[in-house]
């Protein structure tokens, strides 16, 4: 088996074991969950000729988002924090 080398960790993964996600709003909503990309990289949309950025995520860790997603109730989580007043 010929394994990748993540660009972001350098650690090693399966293409197999991974599933690529090119839609921003659901690699950010991943992201927003706690679940992070094993790689990224860039490649060319055919259409309109600009540059794209996919994600892998492992596709066991990103199951669950993924059936949420899939049937439209992966929402965003609310994470506002109280800023700090300024003194």
């Amino acid at each position: 088996m010929d394994f990748e080398i993540s660009k972001i960790n350098g650690k090693k993964y399966l293409l197999k074991d991974v599933c690529r996600i090119r839609d921003p709003k659901q690699y950010k909503l991943y992201i927003k969950h706690d679940v992070y990309p094993i790689d990224m990289y860039t490649t060319l949309d055919m259409d309109t000729g600009e540059d794209k950025l996919i994600m892998l995520f492992s596709r066991e860790e990103s199951r669950p988002l993924y059936l949420l997603w899939k049937n439209h109730e992966l929402k965003w989580k609310n994470t506002k924090k109280k800023r700090a007043k300024n003194m």
